[in-house]
Protein backbone atom coordinates (compact mmCIF):
# COMPACT_ATOMS: atom_id res chain seq x y z
CA UNK A 1 0.00 0.00 0.00
CA UNK A 2 1.83 3.15 -1.43
CA UNK A 3 1.97 6.07 1.24
CA UNK A 4 -0.85 8.11 -0.77
CA UNK A 5 -3.25 5.55 -0.71
CA UNK A 6 -2.66 4.83 2.76
CA UNK A 7 -3.20 8.33 3.83
CA UNK A 8 -6.18 8.94 1.20
CA UNK A 9 -7.46 5.95 3.07
CA UNK A 10 -7.34 7.17 7.06
CA UNK A 11 -8.97 11.00 5.82
CA UNK A 12 -11.62 8.82 4.63
CA UNK A 13 -11.73 7.19 8.10
CA UNK A 14 -11.33 10.30 9.57
CA UNK A 15 -14.55 11.89 8.09
CA UNK A 16 -16.60 8.69 9.09
CA UNK A 17 -15.42 8.54 12.68
CA UNK A 18 -15.03 12.23 13.84
CA UNK A 19 -18.58 12.85 13.27
CA UNK A 20 -21.35 13.72 15.94
CA UNK A 21 -20.48 13.99 19.89
CA UNK A 22 -16.83 13.92 21.09
CA UNK A 23 -17.56 14.96 24.91
CA UNK A 24 -14.91 13.52 27.07
CA UNK A 25 -12.45 13.21 24.02
CA UNK A 26 -9.57 15.93 24.49
CA UNK A 27 -7.19 14.18 20.93
CA UNK A 28 -9.70 12.37 18.49
CA UNK A 29 -8.38 10.37 15.30
CA UNK A 30 -5.77 11.84 13.55
CA UNK A 31 -3.09 11.84 15.92
CA UNK A 32 -0.28 9.49 17.65
CA UNK A 33 -2.58 8.83 19.93
CA UNK A 34 -6.06 9.62 21.06
CA UNK A 35 -6.28 11.15 24.35
CA UNK A 36 -9.28 10.77 26.69
CA UNK A 37 -10.33 13.18 29.42
CA UNK A 38 -10.51 11.82 32.82
CA UNK A 39 -13.71 10.06 34.10
CA UNK A 40 -14.95 9.19 37.03
CA UNK A 41 -15.71 5.48 38.22
CA UNK A 42 -14.07 2.40 36.58
CA UNK A 43 -12.14 1.93 33.11
CA UNK A 44 -13.16 -1.40 31.54
CA UNK A 45 -11.03 -2.57 28.62
CA UNK A 46 -11.29 -5.42 26.25
CA UNK A 47 -10.21 -6.64 22.79
CA UNK A 48 -11.43 -8.80 20.11
CA UNK A 49 -10.71 -9.85 16.98
CA UNK A 50 -12.63 -10.61 13.94
CA UNK A 51 -10.29 -13.13 11.18
CA UNK A 52 -11.36 -13.52 7.74
CA UNK A 53 -11.36 -17.95 7.50
CA UNK A 54 -11.46 -18.15 10.85
CA UNK A 55 -14.93 -16.07 11.85
CA UNK A 56 -16.31 -14.69 8.87
CA UNK A 57 -16.34 -15.62 4.97
CA UNK A 58 -16.82 -12.26 2.91
CA UNK A 59 -19.38 -13.89 0.76
CA UNK A 60 -21.50 -14.07 4.09
CA UNK A 61 -22.34 -10.71 5.01
CA UNK A 62 -21.63 -6.71 3.77
CA UNK A 63 -18.68 -5.21 4.22
CA UNK A 64 -21.19 -2.94 6.63
CA UNK A 65 -22.60 -5.92 8.18
CA UNK A 66 -18.51 -7.24 9.27
CA UNK A 67 -17.71 -3.70 10.47
CA UNK A 68 -20.28 -4.20 12.79
CA UNK A 69 -20.14 -7.36 13.63
CA UNK A 70 -16.85 -7.09 14.78
CA UNK A 71 -17.35 -3.96 16.53
CA UNK A 72 -20.41 -5.88 18.07
CA UNK A 73 -18.41 -8.72 19.12
CA UNK A 74 -15.85 -6.41 20.95
CA UNK A 75 -18.58 -4.63 22.64
CA UNK A 76 -20.64 -7.52 24.24
CA UNK A 77 -17.55 -8.20 26.39
CA UNK A 78 -18.26 -4.48 28.37
CA UNK A 79 -22.10 -5.31 28.26
CA UNK A 80 -21.45 -8.23 30.34
CA UNK A 81 -19.52 -6.33 32.73
CA UNK A 82 -21.61 -3.89 33.20
CA UNK A 83 -19.56 -1.29 31.88
CA UNK A 84 -21.04 2.14 29.46
CA UNK A 85 -18.87 1.54 26.32
CA UNK A 86 -16.89 4.95 25.66
CA UNK A 87 -14.63 4.85 23.06
CA UNK A 88 -12.82 2.30 20.34
CA UNK A 89 -9.62 1.88 18.64
CA UNK A 90 -9.83 -0.47 14.93
CA UNK A 91 -6.60 -1.73 13.85
CA UNK A 92 -7.47 -3.10 10.22
CA UNK A 93 -5.33 -5.34 8.58
CA UNK A 94 -6.62 -5.36 4.58
CA UNK A 95 -5.85 -8.21 1.75
CA UNK A 96 -5.25 -6.05 -1.59
CA UNK A 97 -8.09 -6.68 -2.89
CA UNK A 98 -10.54 -4.55 -1.13
CA UNK A 99 -11.52 -1.59 -2.40
CA UNK A 100 -11.69 2.03 -1.30
CA UNK A 101 -15.82 1.86 -1.04
CA UNK A 102 -15.61 -2.01 0.84
CA UNK A 103 -13.32 -0.21 3.30
CA UNK A 104 -15.59 2.60 4.03
CA UNK A 105 -18.74 0.21 4.39
CA UNK A 106 -16.88 -1.49 6.98
CA UNK A 107 -16.17 1.88 8.81
CA UNK A 108 -19.40 2.99 8.67
CA UNK A 109 -20.68 -0.57 9.54
CA UNK A 110 -18.01 0.24 12.79
CA UNK A 111 -19.64 3.63 13.35
CA UNK A 112 -23.22 1.84 13.38
CA UNK A 113 -22.67 -0.32 16.23
CA UNK A 114 -20.98 2.64 18.14
CA UNK A 115 -24.14 5.07 17.43
CA UNK A 116 -26.40 2.10 18.54
CA UNK A 117 -24.04 1.84 21.88
CA UNK A 118 -23.03 4.97 22.48
CA UNK A 119 -19.37 4.63 21.87
CA UNK A 120 -16.71 6.30 19.30
CA UNK A 121 -13.64 5.50 17.67
CA UNK A 122 -11.08 7.56 18.51
CA UNK A 123 -8.26 5.75 16.61
CA UNK A 124 -6.42 3.13 15.25
CA UNK A 125 -4.26 1.27 12.73
CA UNK A 126 -4.01 0.50 9.11
CA UNK A 127 -2.08 -2.24 7.32
CA UNK A 128 -1.80 -4.26 4.89
CA UNK A 129 -2.22 -8.30 4.93
CA UNK A 130 -2.84 -11.30 3.25
CA UNK A 131 -6.95 -11.92 4.31
CA UNK A 132 -8.69 -9.18 6.47
CA UNK A 133 -8.60 -8.95 10.44
CA UNK A 134 -10.12 -7.29 12.73
CA UNK A 135 -8.34 -6.09 16.04
CA UNK A 136 -11.09 -4.09 18.52
CA UNK A 137 -10.32 -2.61 21.71
CA UNK A 138 -13.07 -1.03 23.57
CA UNK A 139 -12.82 1.00 26.70
CA UNK A 140 -16.18 1.27 28.66
CA UNK A 141 -16.91 3.30 31.89
CA UNK A 142 -18.70 2.63 34.98
CA UNK A 143 -19.21 3.84 38.57
CA UNK A 144 -20.16 0.83 40.17
CA UNK A 145 -19.07 -2.54 40.74
CA UNK A 146 -18.48 -4.51 37.79
CA UNK A 147 -20.03 -7.47 36.98
CA UNK A 148 -17.64 -10.48 36.83
CA UNK A 149 -17.81 -14.02 36.40
CA UNK A 150 -16.40 -15.68 39.76
CA UNK A 151 -19.66 -14.25 42.24
CA UNK A 152 -22.34 -17.37 41.30
CA UNK A 153 -23.48 -18.75 44.90
CA UNK A 154 -25.29 -22.40 45.41
CA UNK A 155 -29.05 -21.97 45.34
CA UNK A 156 -29.07 -18.80 42.55
CA UNK A 157 -30.68 -19.27 39.76
CA UNK A 158 -29.50 -19.54 35.89
CA UNK A 159 -30.79 -17.01 33.31
CA UNK A 160 -30.31 -15.82 29.37
CA UNK A 161 -30.96 -13.09 27.72
CA UNK A 162 -33.15 -13.27 24.32
CA UNK A 163 -32.76 -16.44 22.66
CA UNK A 164 -30.06 -18.92 22.06
CA UNK A 165 -28.49 -20.86 19.24
CA UNK A 166 -30.25 -18.56 15.89
CA UNK A 167 -26.60 -17.20 15.00
CA UNK A 168 -25.51 -21.35 15.46
CA UNK A 169 -28.52 -21.60 13.16
CA UNK A 170 -27.69 -19.04 10.96
CA UNK A 171 -24.22 -19.72 9.81
CA UNK A 172 -25.20 -23.47 9.28
CA UNK A 173 -27.73 -21.79 6.62
CA UNK A 174 -24.58 -20.33 5.11
CA UNK A 175 -22.89 -23.14 5.07
CA UNK A 176 -25.39 -25.27 3.64
CA UNK A 177 -25.74 -22.68 1.02
CA UNK A 178 -29.17 -22.33 1.94
CA UNK A 179 -31.54 -19.05 1.26
CA UNK A 180 -35.42 -20.33 2.64
CA UNK A 181 -37.37 -17.56 3.22
CA UNK A 182 -37.57 -19.43 6.70
CA UNK A 183 -33.78 -19.19 7.56
CA UNK A 184 -33.69 -15.75 6.77
CA UNK A 185 -34.28 -14.10 10.08
CA UNK A 186 -31.57 -17.06 11.77
CA UNK A 187 -28.89 -15.90 8.98
CA UNK A 188 -29.74 -11.95 10.02
CA UNK A 189 -29.26 -12.80 13.62
CA UNK A 190 -25.53 -14.29 12.96
CA UNK A 191 -24.48 -11.25 10.46
CA UNK A 192 -25.99 -8.40 12.54
CA UNK A 193 -25.72 -9.23 16.38
CA UNK A 194 -26.35 -6.97 19.19
CA UNK A 195 -24.37 -5.98 22.18
CA UNK A 196 -26.48 -6.48 25.35
CA UNK A 197 -25.07 -3.55 26.79
CA UNK A 198 -28.63 -1.93 28.69
CA UNK A 199 -29.47 -5.18 29.57
CA UNK A 200 -25.96 -5.37 31.19
CA UNK A 201 -26.75 -2.40 33.11
CA UNK A 202 -29.59 -3.24 34.89
CA UNK A 203 -28.14 -6.44 35.72
CA UNK A 204 -25.71 -4.82 37.59
CA UNK A 205 -28.04 -4.87 41.07
CA UNK A 206 -29.60 -8.07 40.23
CA UNK A 207 -27.13 -10.81 39.20
CA UNK A 208 -24.07 -12.00 41.25
CA UNK A 209 -22.00 -13.57 37.90
CA UNK A 210 -22.37 -12.48 34.00
CA UNK A 211 -20.57 -13.91 31.26
CA UNK A 212 -21.73 -13.47 27.26
CA UNK A 213 -22.20 -16.12 25.14
CA UNK A 214 -19.84 -15.64 22.55
CA UNK A 215 -18.10 -19.40 22.26
CA UNK A 216 -21.65 -21.31 23.07
CA UNK A 217 -23.46 -21.32 26.11
CA UNK A 218 -22.57 -24.57 27.96
CA UNK A 219 -18.83 -23.07 27.49
CA UNK A 220 -19.12 -19.96 28.49
CA UNK A 221 -21.20 -20.86 31.62
CA UNK A 222 -18.73 -23.55 32.62
CA UNK A 223 -16.16 -20.74 32.56
CA UNK A 224 -18.50 -18.93 34.88
CA UNK A 225 -18.74 -21.99 37.04
CA UNK A 226 -14.78 -22.45 36.99
CA UNK A 227 -14.54 -18.99 38.05
CA UNK A 228 -17.07 -19.31 41.13
CA UNK A 229 -15.80 -22.59 42.10
CA UNK A 230 -19.34 -23.99 41.48
CA UNK A 231 -21.25 -26.19 39.63
CA UNK A 232 -24.07 -25.46 36.96
CA UNK A 233 -27.24 -27.74 36.14
CA UNK A 234 -29.27 -26.60 32.84
CA UNK A 235 -32.97 -27.88 31.60
CA UNK A 236 -33.02 -28.09 27.84
CA UNK A 237 -36.66 -27.79 28.11
CA UNK A 238 -36.48 -24.02 29.47
CA UNK A 239 -33.40 -22.74 26.49
CA UNK A 240 -35.45 -20.10 24.78
CA UNK A 241 -35.47 -20.67 21.26
CA UNK A 242 -37.05 -18.21 18.26
CA UNK A 243 -40.55 -19.73 17.03
CA UNK A 244 -39.35 -21.23 14.07
CA UNK A 245 -35.88 -22.46 15.68
CA UNK A 246 -36.89 -26.36 15.37
CA UNK A 247 -38.48 -25.86 12.12
CA UNK A 248 -35.07 -24.64 10.79
CA UNK A 249 -32.98 -26.53 12.36
CA UNK A 250 -35.12 -29.85 10.64
CA UNK A 251 -34.34 -28.08 7.28
CA UNK A 252 -30.47 -28.04 8.23
CA UNK A 253 -30.82 -31.79 9.34
CA UNK A 254 -29.51 -29.96 12.92
CA UNK A 255 -30.32 -30.36 16.61
CA UNK A 256 -31.98 -27.43 17.92
CA UNK A 257 -31.03 -28.42 21.31
CA UNK A 258 -27.70 -28.79 20.89
CA UNK A 259 -27.30 -25.48 18.58
CA UNK A 260 -29.19 -23.99 21.30
CA UNK A 261 -26.13 -25.83 23.96
CA UNK A 262 -23.41 -25.19 21.61
CA UNK A 263 -23.92 -23.15 19.31
CA UNK A 264 -21.87 -19.70 19.25
CA UNK A 265 -21.69 -16.04 18.29
CA UNK A 266 -25.70 -14.96 19.92
CA UNK A 267 -23.68 -12.37 22.30
CA UNK A 268 -26.47 -12.79 24.95
CA UNK A 269 -26.03 -12.32 28.71
CA UNK A 270 -26.07 -15.69 30.90
CA UNK A 271 -25.68 -14.69 34.68
CA UNK A 272 -26.57 -15.88 37.72
CA UNK A 273 -28.73 -14.02 40.33
CA UNK A 274 -30.92 -14.83 43.75
CA UNK A 275 -34.29 -16.62 43.19
CA UNK A 276 -35.81 -14.07 44.88
CA UNK A 277 -35.07 -10.74 42.09
CA UNK A 278 -37.45 -9.72 40.02
CA UNK A 279 -36.09 -10.65 36.39
CA UNK A 280 -39.30 -11.06 34.97
CA UNK A 281 -39.23 -9.67 31.14
CA UNK A 282 -35.14 -9.56 31.24
CA UNK A 283 -34.01 -13.20 30.87
CA UNK A 284 -35.00 -16.73 31.21
CA UNK A 285 -34.32 -19.16 33.71
CA UNK A 286 -32.55 -22.27 32.21
CA UNK A 287 -31.18 -23.64 35.15
CA UNK A 288 -29.78 -23.43 38.85
CA UNK A 289 -26.25 -23.03 40.34
CA UNK A 290 -25.10 -26.21 42.68
CA UNK A 291 -22.22 -27.79 44.36
CA UNK A 292 -20.95 -30.34 42.11
CA UNK A 293 -18.11 -29.10 39.91
CA UNK A 294 -19.42 -28.98 36.34
CA UNK A 295 -22.14 -27.87 33.54
CA UNK A 296 -24.46 -30.93 32.99
CA UNK A 297 -27.44 -30.05 30.59
CA UNK A 298 -30.39 -32.98 30.76
CA UNK A 299 -33.34 -33.37 28.58
CA UNK A 300 -37.26 -33.78 29.57
CA UNK A 301 -36.49 -37.45 30.39
CA UNK A 302 -33.27 -36.40 32.94
CA UNK A 303 -31.09 -37.44 29.92
CA UNK A 304 -27.63 -35.79 30.04
CA UNK A 305 -26.76 -34.19 26.98
CA UNK A 306 -23.38 -33.51 25.50
CA UNK A 307 -22.03 -30.07 26.06
CA UNK A 308 -19.62 -28.71 24.51
CA UNK A 309 -18.71 -25.34 22.67
CA UNK A 310 -16.47 -23.68 19.89
CA UNK A 311 -12.60 -23.83 21.00
CA UNK A 312 -10.18 -21.85 18.65
CA UNK A 313 -7.35 -24.47 19.34
CA UNK A 314 -9.06 -27.65 19.31
CA UNK A 315 -9.56 -28.09 15.91
CA UNK A 316 -8.88 -26.70 12.35
CA UNK A 317 -12.62 -25.92 11.18
CA UNK A 318 -13.38 -23.12 12.62
CA UNK A 319 -17.10 -20.82 12.19
CA UNK A 320 -16.35 -20.20 8.80
CA UNK A 321 -16.02 -23.60 7.45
Amino acid sequence: MSAHVEEARIARLRRIFTQGDAQGIEVDVGDDAAVLAPSLGREVLSVDAHVEHVHFRRAWLSSRELGARAAMAALSDLAAMGAEPRVVLLSLALSDDVTDEELEALALGVRDACDETGARVVGGNLARASEISIHTTVIGRMTEAPLRRDGAKVGDGVYVTGTLGAAALGLAALEAGRSDTLLAPFVARWRRPRARVSEGRRLIDLASAAIDVSDGLALDLSRLAEASGVGIDLDAKDLPLEPDHAACAALLSRDPITLALIGGEDYELAFTAPLSRALAGLATRIGSVVARPGVVATDASGRPLEVAGFDHFARRATSAG
